[in-house]
């Protein structure tokens, strides 16, 4: 499947993901031993694209990599010659996995989030370091979150500025797994394995099985595509937030022999950003039925009469409180995420 952003083969089936991920990221036999780098000092050594690099495998330790691009960002002036390697982003594995050792990572493994870049010299290291597959520039504070909080808010997101922000998560439940791809620059980062954990305890107490389930803020399906896995048999995803909502899509895709799922249906001319009133965007059929809607939650009951289950799973920083009496026209539950 080529990828919607750099039109390469950076997507990968789920199967092949997950079939390939406990040992994606170990050193091999020949592997150099991990470097002695302390993050809160100076870095005084000059990395280039060999340093470090297994002579079988082909393979890097992360902090080699790190410091492959600090050497660039110190020649170029971006960066001072006493910069810490710590200051000079964030690394995120294109496959994204709870790896329980130091990841030795290849070429193309890395979306790096960068405070301070310019567009030629994240050209430069995107060429030069060969596991960098992107570079984005971060807008604002990092606690900021990356989309739309609501219909009435303006989008908030991240610039691409060189390679492909696309990357993979790999979620983990008692139930099942999956992949979630989404684009960096335009989805929000996440950790948080609580909203998995909430998922499992549905699971275990059989109100999956067989339900109707609405994620109401699905990003780029997590929640929903758990649900197909927990058994219900029909779920119904929507955002406002169009690139969302194409992750979402992509994702039935990936995860299409885990779900027993076929996209059925699927309007790809659709551009509108902002969704309003709901937008059938693609529809899915198989284990379960799925829809996938884009528009305001606070109008989906145009679209949507009855469910068993609303997801609510909104930003960080917004009340959920101030969706729940629209979701109730919808749904016997809510449950908070």
């Amino acid at each position: 499947m080529k990828c919607p952003t750099c039109n390469g083969d950076c997507i990968l089936p789920a199967r092949k993901v997950l079939d390939d991920i406990l040992g994606m990221y170990m050193a091999c036999g020949s592997c150099p031993p991990d470097p002695e780098f302390i993050k809160n000092l100076p870095l005084s050594d000059k990395i280039d694209s060999q340093s470090g690099l297994c002579p079988e495998c082909k393979k890097r330790h992360l902090d080699f990599i790190m410091g492959n691009v600090l050497t660039i960002l110190k020649e170029k002036g971006l960066f001072p010659q006493d910069a810490l390697l710590r200051e000079v982003g964030t690394p995120l594995i294109s496959f994204g996995y709870q790896i329980p050792y130091p990841p030795r990572l290849g070429a193309k493994n890395i979306v790096l989030i960068m405070d301070s870049i310019t567009k030629d010299i994240a050209e430069e290291i995107v060429e030069k370091v060969p596991e960098i597959k992107g570079v984005v520039k971060r807008r604002g504070l990092q606690s900021q979150s990356i989309g739309i909080l609501d219909t009435d808010s303006s989008p908030h997101t991240y610039d691409l500025l060189s390679g492909c922000d696309m990357r993979c998560d790999v979620v983990l439940s008692l139930f099942g797994e999956l992949c979630v791809y989404k684009n960096q620059s335009k989805i929000h980062i996440e950790f948080n394995n609580t909203k998995i954990k909430k998922m499992e305890e549905l699971y275990l107490k059989g109100e999956l099985e067989g339900a109707v389930v609405i994620d109401g803020f699905c990003g780029p399906g997590t929640l929903g595509l758990l649900s197909v896995l927990g058994g219900a048999k029909k779920v119904i995803f929507n955002d406002a937030w169009l690139p969302a909502l194409r992750n979402t899509i992509l994702n039935i895709k990936v995860n299409s022999s885990l779900l027993g799922l076929k996209i059925v249906f699927e309007n790809p001319d659709h551009n509108e950003l902002i969704g309003n009133e709901p937008l059938l965007l693609a529809r899915a059929q198989g284990a379960a039925e799925v829809m996938v809607y884009h528009g305001d939650i606070r109008k989906l009951d145009m679209a949507v009469k009855e469910s068993d289950i609303c997801l609510i799973d909104t930003f960080p920083s917004m009340a959920p409180a101030r969706f729940m009496a629209v979701c109730r026209d919808m749904t016997k539950k809510i449950i908070i995420i």
